[in-house]
Order: structure tokens, then C-alpha cells, then sequence
């Protein structure tokens, strides 16, 4: 923590040292400069002015952005320049400009006009530039482009992390603004999405392929309003499969933002989102009664408030602060279905059973805070300092439904209180950063530094209820089902937790970067740089991170495209440990805050229905959780390739493949399980153990590892003025011997017997189009297929005494009485594996496939009086002046139609995976990954939105 804390100092110093020194450009410097309007003359901040010579296809001019008064300014030196200014919603503004001598000052107001149809202009720098943020693999979606995904917020995120190719089991890191760590905004407050931007980037600790980077909307000169209604009745849709008889349900969802002036120098923009969402939980378990299905109404709320305020200080310094208060209500959590607070911004916990029963349901809310201060200075003609603060404070609780002991029943249903019980959570998360660019002739200098707090102070009941785990066991050549060993009171395992709920962890995380873009020959661009980083409350405190890139653009000339550029990169990737994880440790690392018992030897006396804790249990030491003291921060060495190519003004295509090695990937293990072949089944207290007793040891372990190809395409294309169209296309293969920090192995002795193929589908493929049709009907569509994903088939039972239930059984190779051979679609498995069977693979089975389509049409109309022109632009370098374009009416109003699944084609969930279980192989639920509900197949919204 004394290093995090002395690192923060020295950026602090830093900052102060640099803003001491910053100097305006000289009064003798030439420069270019100019105002940016729309065409009522209202000023258009955030706008893109891209500068290169006349003539030329080399630009090696940083871009700007217009400030909150639409101005701009560029040191230039004399000569000719052609200037390209974009913004979203219009067309972009071509023009040429001569700066005569040095000392000069010459001017260029933009009046842009409003898009006549939906295209994406992405000029952020040269068409063929071989910068590192300009590789044509990188996705940029603006206002046009983020129309074709749905306006349901939370199916948008989904669309929107699909789309980045994120590995599914950890989830996209998501950027606002340039901060981490927080939630993704309402979509009418976006500006700009930017996927794969930068890949191989020191200023980043994860990989650019999969990094998500939203930037939100600025205010304006003038006054201007957004209001959105946008609804969905069970009466549109088509019913659930799996529902016999399903309560009514619906969604609504109020969006608005209002943008205007502050004075001269400040703008602001505020928005507001209500989303009421009546969603049902479907249950499909096996009761000693029979089948049992019934649907739950699980309803969730949220409320989400944003501020932001841009202000021009001076000249060359720019601050911008955003506020932003989300909170999420949901009465029934816990079921399948249920939606996590959170927004999936984090890795994705992992899917809920239909096999679930409603007793086990809790209330929840969640309250989140979040402040961002930036501040940026141009320092000179080529520094720019950034300064970035954030503040997130979070607050969660949830309240049970029942306090009965949990009860599990592997296969068949699990029952009773819920395992979390009551719980209250309460963070502060604290980010900053200092950052430094230095253009610099032929070289681009970044260097900077973030630091991340994090305090969590947390209130947990979990387990505290206890809880039953029924399993199969074998009596000689007898096989008893979990379902029976329920109904004869026989548990195989219980499970209690006692002591102090409250518990609370201190943490931070520090990275320090320096990289340089080195331009070799105008065609080949050079980017090194070193990234170290480093955590406290973790044994691991340094972590060196080398990243390299390099890009070749074959065949480029002076005024000829390249024929195909390539770009090749290499670098290290560190993962940081979560809080929670170390939290865990603080409570059960000694025994004496908070103990957990495992109990396999349960008298009679301890039921369900007995008081909790069970009393007269067999004395046990309770089981520690702790942090393995050789821990290693887990990472990934990445080496890639990629192929791109320009299609003139239409767009751009790239090929891209990953190869990414996992090292010290964690894991969980039981470090005094007993030691393989001494455990017998059904004999407790059997076998030898290497630390003696019978005490279980949980630790966070680093002893795993993976391995990844990835191969993945994707294109932007804008083919006309009426169709605009982006895909993307991957195949992964990816192999491994965990599923994270909290997962545990089969053979807690050698993790490597799990080694296969991870439970995410190896294809997929997202694309979206924008269509103008006739009579000024705006069409969207989004389209999506993933490949059968894999699921794990498990027995249900504990075999080896390691307390865990992942078990796999064995391909049957002989029959014998202890033999439990079950045939099923996948292959004949024997359920109790015998010596010299082969057990199966890890995810052996295969899932469903997923295919959706997402279909959207929208209608507008103006109205109003017309404002009045604003004066025609000057000519420049001889041309005649362009004719002021007509300005649009002020008001208007939008009617949208959204049909989700239009064709109401079936996606199912993973099936059942336990072996023992009647439903093995069985689905039971609707896959909801894209549809943001669990409701039913097709959905029909309809919405309608007011712009002045």
C-alpha cells in the first residue's frame, strides 16, 4: 500500500510539474483555427478536424476536437493543408487551406450538414495511416451506426459485448470516458463506441481485442432535448415453451437528455433513464411429488440520473466533470433469469438453474455513485497532459425470502433458504491518471500512470443458514438416487458457516507506462513500450509488461492506397486479483473471524427441519480459505497478425489472428484433500491427507494454464448513400485446465486431468445494417449466431473426498455390479468409473445453437419554423463559395418499431448436465443472451422519441 500511495505522490507531481511549465503556442507561431457550427449556426463541440498536406496521403498531424464553444485551433507551419471536419449526425466538410508565412493565422468556420441518410464517416486519421490507433481491425460505431442495435439498454450492453468478442467468462473491460471500472451508460447519452482500437497499447494493462471504449455526448451552444418512450406488452410476443401458464409481463423504458450553453464558456448535458422491466422466472425441477413447473414474477427497476459539464478554462485547458446516480431494484432474485445489478460489466456470473425453486429467491437493490473529473492541457504545438479522477461509491443489500437451510438435491431441485442469505456490501473505488503526449518529429511519446483503490466493507450471512447436499451413492451393486436419499433423510454432505458476517478489505493496483510510435519510413511505423504494474494485499507486487507492434502498409505510394497492410504484435498481459476474492480470504484465512464446516458424517438429528446450526454434530475443524504465498498474477503472452485493406471510400476489411498463452492462470484447490486412491465413497472420514486430520484447506492457487487461436474478421462499409453495414466473424479455439479463481479441479493433486475445451462457442458471427427506404422509412437490422457451446457432464457425486461435486464419469468399458452405466445421445458413460476407464473430457457435451435477429423500422417527421440561414462560407483557395444548405425544422418526431426474434426461432439454454439427473440432457429454459429477457421467443417494442 506505501508503494501505491508514493506512486500517486509522483504523479501528483508530475502533473504539477508539467502544468507549471505549460506555455501557449508562441505569439510568432502560424496556426490554423476556425468555429464549427451546425446549419442554424448553433456551435458543434466534440467535433473531428483531421489535417493533412495537400497532396499527400501521409498525415503525421495529431487530430483535435472542437471545444465546448465548437472552436479549434492547430499550430501549423506555412503551406497548404486539406482539412476534413466530422461530426456525428452530419455530413462531413471538406476543404483546402493555404497558411502563407510564418506568423500567420489563418482561418476556417465549418457550417456541417445535417446527414441526409444514415452513414458512418470514421476520419480519425489518414485512410492509410500505420499508426496503432488507426488499425482498420477496430470497430467505431457512432450515433448512425449504434441505431442498428436494439434500444432496450440492457439488451444494447449485450449486443454491444458480442460484438467485441469478449472471452465469456470474464467479461469485456469497458472504458467511459477513459475511466475503468465503471457501468455502461444509457445508450441516447453515447457518443461513440470504439471496439479493438490500439491492440498492443502500454497505456492499457488488458489487450486492445475485446476492449470496449464509449465516450459520452458533450453539450451544445444552443438548447436541445431528446424524450423516448419505449414499451413492450406480453400481448405482442409469442409465448415461453417452457411456461404452462405465465403471468403477465411487460417492459418500459423513459429516456431524455436536455444539452445547452452555461455562459459563453460551459456547456452541459443531462440525461435520464426509468426502465421498469416485468420480467417472469420460469421453474422446471423434479419434486418427490413429480414434475414441477411454475413461473415467478421477477420484476426489476432502475433509475438512472447524468450530469455532465464541459467548460473551456483557457484556451489550452479544457475540464469536463460527469455525475452519474444509478439505482436497481429487484423484489425476486435468485431464479433463473434474474438480472445482476450490475449490467454485466463485470465477468458474468455464472447462469442460474431452472431447477431452482422460489423459496430460494431474496430481494436485492443496489445504489451506485459514480464522479469523473478530467482535465486536459495543451502544452506547446505537440504536449498534451491529461489529468483524470474518478470516484465510484457502490452500496448493494439483499434480504432472503426464507432463513430455512438450503437444500440441494443434485439433479432434481434445489430447495430451502438461499445459499447467499442476507447480505449488505458496501465500496469505494478511487482511479487516477496521469497522462502524457509528446509528437515529437517522427516519434509519438506517451507516458503515464493510473492507480486504482479499492476498499469494500461487507456484511455476509451467506451460508449461515446451512445447507444439505443430497447426492447418488452406491450400496454394493445398488445404485441410490439423490432424489431418494432426500426422501430417506440421508445428506451426503452439510454445509455451515458461523461467526462474524462483517469483514472488510483494503486494496489498490498501480501501472506505470511508457511507449513510442516511431514512424521508420513513411509506410512502416514502429510501437515499443514497457508497461509494470503492481498489486498490494497479493504476494506477486511486479509485474513487467514489454508490448510491441509493427505495421507495414505494402505497396503505398504518395497518391496510391496501400495494397494491404500488415500489423504483427507481442506483448504481456496481467489479470489483477479480485477484491472479492481477497475478501474471502480475510474471512476464512485463520478460522477465527468467520468458520465454515463441512460435514460428510451426519447424525440423524441433523434434518432440514431441525433448528440451525444443527447441534450434536461430529467435532470438525472448520475450513479455511487463504492465498496461496506463491501466488502469481495471472497472465496471457499474446503474439498476432493482421491483414487490412482499404475499399476506397466505401470502408475497410481486416484478418486478424490471436495466439494467446495463459500462464499461472488461478484456480482453487483443496490442498488437504485426500491424497489419490485412499478415499473410499460412502466412508466419511476415509482416506490420508498430507497435512493430517480431516480439515479442508481451500486456497487460491496459479498453478493453471490455457491456451488460445483465435481467428476473427470484421468490416465497416459504408456502400452508399442508403445502406450502411458492419460484421464481424470469429473462431476460437480455446483450451484449459480452469474456469477462474473460485472454480475448483476434479484432482485437486494435478489440475492438468481437466485440461480441454472451455464452455464458450467456438463461432460466431454479429452483423448489423442501416437501410433508407422509400417514403423516409429508416430500416435496422442486427443478426447473430453462435455455434453449439459446450457444457460440463458431471455425476453429482464426491468421489475422492475433496468435498466438491464435479465429478466426471468414465466411457463405459465394462459392465460390472458396481458399474452405474447409463446410455444417453452423447455415449454410453458409466456414472461410478471404475480403475483403467477413461473419464470423459471436461465440456464433453454440446449445447444448443444460437441464432437471432433483431429487426428495426423507424419513421420521422418534422415540423416547426424554419431558423434562418446561416451565411455562406467564404471561398477558398479560389473556388467559389458552396450554397448554405436549408436548415431542418426544429422539431421532430420519430416512430420506431423493434421486433425482437422476428422469426420467433427457438434458443434454448445449456441442457441439465448431471449425469444422475432424469432431465440430464434436458433444456429447461430459454437462452436469453441477446433478448435482455427470459420471457418469451419473439418480442415486439414500440417506441416513439422527440428531438428539438
Amino acid at each position: 500500500m506505501r508503494q501505491a500511495v508514493r506512486a500517486f505522490i509522483l504523479l501528483l507531481f508530475f502533473h504539477l510539474f508539467l502544468a507549471a511549465h505549460a506555455q501557449t503556442p508562441h505569439p510568432a507561431a502560424s496556426k490554423l483555427s476556425g468555429i464549427v457550427t451546425d446549419p442554424s449556426g448553433a456551435v458543434i463541440p466534440g467535433a473531428t478536424i483531421h489535417v493533412e498536406h495537400h497532396g499527400s496521403l501521409e498525415s503525421n498531424i495529431p487530430n483535435v476536437t472542437s471545444d465546448a464553444v465548437g472552436a479549434y485551433t492547430i499550430a501549423l507551419p506555412p503551406g497548404t493543408y486539406d482539412v476534413t471536419i466530422t461530426a456525428d449526425n452530419f455530413d462531413p466538410f471538406v476543404s483546402t487551406v493555404t497558411i502563407p508565412r510564418t506568423g500567420a493565422t489563418a482561418h476556417l468556420n465549418a457550417s456541417l450538414t445535417i446527414v441526409t441518410a444514415n452513414e458512418q464517416v470514421n476520419v480519425f486519421a489518414n485512410q492509410n495511416s500505420t499508426g496503432a490507433a488507426d488499425n482498420k481491425s477496430a470497430l467505431v460505431f457512432d450515433s448512425a451506426a449504434l441505431a442498428t442495435f436494439s434500444d432496450d439498454d440492457a439488451t444494447f450492453q449485450q449486443q454491444i459485448q458480442a460484438v467485441a468478442g469478449a472471452d465469456p467468462t470474464q467479461g469485456a473491460s469497458i472504458y467511459v470516458d477513459g475511466f475503468s471500472g465503471g457501468q455502461m451508460p444509457p445508450k441516447d447519452s453515447i457518443r461513440e463506441i470504439r471496439i479493438n482500437q490500439n491492440p498492443y497499447s502500454a497505456q492499457y494493462p488488458e489487450l486492445g481485442f475485446g476492449r470496449i471504449e464509449v465516450f459520452t455526448k458533450p453539450g451544445s451552444d444552443k438548447l436541445h432535448g431528446h424524450l423516448m418512450v419505449f414499451a413492450n406488452d406480453d400481448s405482442f410476443n409469442a409465448p415461453n415453451p417452457f411456461a404452462a401458464s405465465q403471468p403477465p409481463y411487460y417492459t418500459l423504458i423513459l429516456r431524455g437528455n436536455l444539452s445547452g450553453p452555461i455562459g459563453k464558456k460551459t456547456s452541459f448535458f443531462l440525461n435520464s433513464l426509468y426502465n421498469d422491466n416485468q420480467n417472469n422466472s420460469v421453474i422446471n425441477a423434479i419434486l418427490p411429488s413429480g414434475n414441477y413447473n411454475n413461473v415467478v414474477a421477477s420484476p426489476t427497476t432502475t433509475l438512472d440520473e447524468t450530469i455532465r459539464l464541459d467548460r473551456q478554462l483557457t484556451p489550452n485547458i479544457v475540464l469536463t466533470g460527469r455525475y452519474e446516480i444509478r439505482h436497481f431494484t429487484q423484489p425476486t432474485c435468485g431464479l433463473a433469469g434474474c438480472v445482476s445489478p450490475f449490467n454485466g460489466n463485470g465477468p458474468p456470473s455464472a447462469a442460474i438453474s431452472s431447477q431452482v425453486l422460489e423459496s430460494q429467491a431474496f430481494s436485492n437493490s443496489s445504489t451506485t455513485q459514480i464522479l469523473q473529473l478530467s482535465d486536459s492541457q495543451t502544452i506547446g504545438k505537440n504536449k498534451i497532459l491529461e489529468t483524470r479522477f474518478q470516484w465510484i461509491r457502490a452500496h448493494t443489500g439483499q434480504s432472503p425470502i426464507s432463513t430455512d437451510p438450503t437444500t440441494t438435491v443434485q439433479g432434481f431441485f434445489s430447495g430451502g433458504g438461499a445459499p447467499s442469505q442476507q447480505a449488505s456490501d458496501h465500496t469505494d473505488q478511487t482511479e487516477f491518471q496521469e497522462y502524457f503526449s509528446w509528437q515529437h518529429g517522427k516519434h509519438f511519446i506517451r507516458l503515464g500512470g493510473r492507480y486504482h483503490g479499492y476498499r469494500d466493507a461487507n456484511y455476509s450471512r451467506s451460508n449461515y443458514n446451512g445447507a444439505f447436499t443430497y447426492a447418488p451413492t452406491t450400496s454394493g451393486s445398488t445404485t441410490i438416487s439423490a432424489l431418494t436419499n432426500y426422501e430417506n433423510n440421508a445428506p451426503t454432505q452439510y454445509n455451515v458457516t458461523t461467526g462474524n458476517p462483517a469483514a472488510a478489505v483494503y486494496t489498490g493496483d498501480f501501472g506505470i507506462y511508457a511507449d513510442d510510435e516511431w514512424r521508420l519510413r513513411n509506410n512502416v511505423t514502429l510501437d515499443y513500450g514497457m508497461r509494470i504494474e503492481s498489486q498490494t494485499a497479493v504476494p506477486d507486487h511486479f509485474d513487467p509488461a514489454p508490448r510491441i507492434g509493427v505495421s507495414w502498409a505494402i505497396g503505398q505510394a504518395e497518391k496510391h492506397p496501400p495494397l494491404v497492410t500488415l500489423r504483427s504484435g507481442f506483448g504481456l498481459f496481467y489479470d489483477r486479483f479480485s477484491p472479492t476474492n481477497i475478501l474471502t480470504a480475510v474471512r476464512q484465512q485463520s478460522g477465527t473471524l468467520q468458520q465454515q464446516y463441512i460435514v460428510t458424517s451426519i447424525p440423524s438429528t441433523c434434518t432440514p427441519t431441525s433448528p440451525q446450526p444443527c447441534t450434536g454434530l461430529p467435532a470438525t475443524q472448520p475450513t479455511l480459505y487463504n492465498i496461496s504465498p506463491h501466488l502469481r498474477s495471472e497472465y496471457q503472452i499474446v503474439t498476432g497478425l493482421t491483414a487490412e485493406r482499404a475499399l476506397g471510400k466505401m470502408g475497410n476489411v481486416s484478418i486478424n489472428y490471436l495466439h494467446l498463452q495463459g500462464v499461472h492462470d488461478w484456480t482453487s484447490l483443496n490442498i488437504n484433500a485426500p491424497l489419490p486412491g485412499t478415499y473410499i465413497p460412502g466412508q466419511p472420514d476415509s482416506g490420508t491427507r498430507p497435512l493430517g486430520g480431516t480439515q479442508n484447506i481451500y486456497q487460491f492457487s496459479s498453478v493453471g494454464s490455457h491456451s488460445t487461436n483465435q481467428l476473427f474478421a470484421n468490416t465497416q462499409l459504408n456502400i452508399n448513400k442508403h445502406v450502411m453495414y458492419w460484421a464481424f466473424f470469429g473462431y476460437r479455439l480455446r483450451n484449459g485446465d480452469t474456469s477462474g479463481a473460485t472454480s475448483f479441479p476434479t484432482n485437486q493433486y494435478d489440475v492438468h486431468v481437466d485440461y480441454g475445451r472451455s464452455a464458450a462457442a467456438t463461432t460466431r458471427l454479429f452483423n448489423g445494417a442501416n437501410f433508407t427506404l422509400p417514403w423516409g422509412i429508416n430500416s435496422d437490422i442486427f443478426f447473430a449466431f453462435t455455434s453449439r457451446q459446450p457444457f460440463n457432464i458431471t455425476i453429482g457425486s464426491d468421489l475422492n473426498g475433496d468435498t466438491q461435486y464435479n465429478d466426471r464419469p468414465s466411457f463405459a468399458t465394462t459392465d460390472c455390479a458396481t458399474c452405474q452405466i447409463i446410455h444417453t445421445p452423447y455415449g454410453t458413460f458409466n456414472a461410478n468409473p471404475q480403475p483403467g476407464e477413461k473419464i470423459i473430457p471436461i465440456n464433453y457435451g454440446n449445447g444448443p445453437r444460437f441464432i437471432y435477429t433483431g429487426l428495426g423500422l423507424n419513421k420521422s417527421f418534422r415540423w416547426g419554423k424554419l431558423p434562418p440561414a446561416p451565411p455562406a462560407p467564404p471561398a477558398v483557395a479560389g473556388k467559389p463559395a458552396p450554397k448554405p444548405p436549408t436548415p431542418p425544422k426544429p422539431y421532430q418526431l420519430n416512430f420506431d418499431v423493434e421486433v425482437s426474434n422476428p422469426f420467433n426461432h427457438p434458443n434454448y439454454s445449456a441442457p441439465v448436465g448431471v449425469l444422475t439427473s432424469p432431465d440430464f440432457g434436458k433444456v429447461l429454459s430459454l437462452n436469453s443472451t441477446f433478448i435482455g429477457s427470459p420471457n418469451a421467443n419473439r418480442m415486439i417494442y414500440l417506441g416513439a422519441f422527440f428531438n428539438f
